[in-house]
């Protein structure tokens, strides 16, 4: 999957992951032009907030590796 998606001044590759658009912390850290780990360390402040697999997915390195996620 080669799209790109303009964001701001920033253009980030179109990403799924069943079947859902998302965007990796990453993808924040990029569109906001924040320092890379800003989003990770916000998530992690408050992933209380958030409910997984309706806001947010955990996929591990193993899953990332050996299949076309991202």
């Amino acid at each position: 999957m080669n799209d790109l998606v303009h964001i701001g001044n920033t253009d980030i590759s179109v990403k799924e992951y069943r079947g859902q658009r998302v965007v990796t912390f990453r993808d924040i850290d990029k569109a906001h032009e924040r320092p890379d780990g800003t989003a990770r360390r916000n998530f992690n402040t408050n992933k209380n907030r958030f409910k997984e697999d309706e806001d947010f997915f955990l996929v591990g390195s193993d899953e990332i590796r050996t299949s076309r996620l991202f």
